[in-house]
């Protein structure tokens, strides 16, 4: 098994990409931390699939800086170190674009750009003491492109590229950081655009479909494994070769 005796964060992971790579991760040795804001019956549940012992629901916004300490405090308690993190967490508030508000484009940036930050700060002390670890960063290829009506949703995942790439300049040898920049994934999120812009996505991608969640969580066990131990700093992109366009 590729994480035996691992301990992850995975945030975000009730559900969709994150659900996914917990359930990934626990397969493979991990021990994991499932983690969510809202959908605690949910998060619960993902714990029960894969096992109370290998697993457990810890509720916090990873967006404010004090339950960020909280959850990685609550991790080392219950499972002793932290050798991955994977910041997934993230959300797409509205579809306004430039006529957005000021609140709805702060809670944007807060919850896919500075969560990734601030579980990076508290747990990348805990990875150096024990001996390092790999982190692994969920952005969007609209963090290369951008998009239309997402302004702040693209501004924070291009914003998470950019940090990938400074943080495994500044955490190397020790920590590797890589990011992943998934294109449309069959998630509850993309869902919420509605069928007729799935289906028009669809036609605009050479594979001529989605991803589903488990493609992208087998790429991020790859990056977070050592069968990449040579990576830090890369953005891998799986768009079905949407961004070849």
């Amino acid at each position: 098994m590729k994480l035996e005796n691992k301990v992850a964060i995975v945030t975000g992971s009730s559900r969709g990409i994150g659900r996914a790579t917990a359930i990934l991760f626990a397969k493979e040795g991990a021990k994991v931390v499932i983690n969510g804001v809202r959908q605690t019956e949910v998060g619960e549940t993902v714990v029960r699939d894969i096992g109370n012992d290998r697993a457990v629901y810890i509720r916090a916004d990873v967006s404010k800086e004090d339950e960020v300490k909280r959850l990685v405090s609550e991790t080392v308690k219950k499972f002793g170190k932290i050798d991955i993190l994977i910041n997934n967490a993230g959300v797409i508030i509205d579809r306004q674009g430039w006529k957005s508000d000021i609140d709805s484009w702060q809670s944007t940036i807060d919850s896919n750009l500075t969560s990734a930050w601030l579980m990076t700060k508290e747990v990348s002390s805990i990875m150096f003491k024990s001996g390092g670890g790999s982190i692994v960063n969920i952005s969007s290829i609209y963090g290369f492109l951008g998009a239309a009506s997402v302004i702040s949703y693209s501004s924070a995942k291009g914003g998470l590229i950019t940090m990938t790439k400074a943080l495994a300049k500044e955490l190397a040898p020790s920590i590797r950081v890589n990011a992943i920049a998934p294109g449309n994934v069959m998630t509850d999120m993309t869902m919420e655009a509605g069928q007729k812009v799935i289906d028009y996505f669809n036609t605009q991608v050479p594979l001529k479909r989605s991803a589903e969640p488990d493609e992208i969580a087998k790429a991020v066990l790859f990056l977070a494994s050592e069968d990449a131990s040579y990576i830090t700093g890369e953005i891998l992109v799986i768009d079905g070769g949407y961004s070849l366009r």
